[in-house]
């Protein structure tokens, strides 16, 4: 089962949005468990668009020129 989960995110210019992530699925009682929130974050959404993460664990919009990391 695939969670949606509430986040803060940042962007570039420092302003602070609240969105909501999807959280990869994980077996029970795995590693994977153990990893902080922003690395088991398969996807966040913005205004409605889905953005996934970069390498950096950045998420880059294709619709705006924003770039958000999660905070919190």
């Amino acid at each position: 089962m695939t969670q949606l989960v509430d986040v803060k995110v940042k962007d570039q210019y420092s302003q602070t949005y609240n969105v909501k992530a999807q959280l990869r699925q994980v077996p029970e009682n795995s590693e994977a468990e153990r990893l902080d929130l922003f690395k088991r974050i398969e996807h966040i959404v913005v205004d409605g668009e889905v953005i996934l993460p970069s390498i950096e664990l950045l998420f880059e919009s294709r619709q705006t020129e924003n770039i958000y990391r999660v905070i919190d």
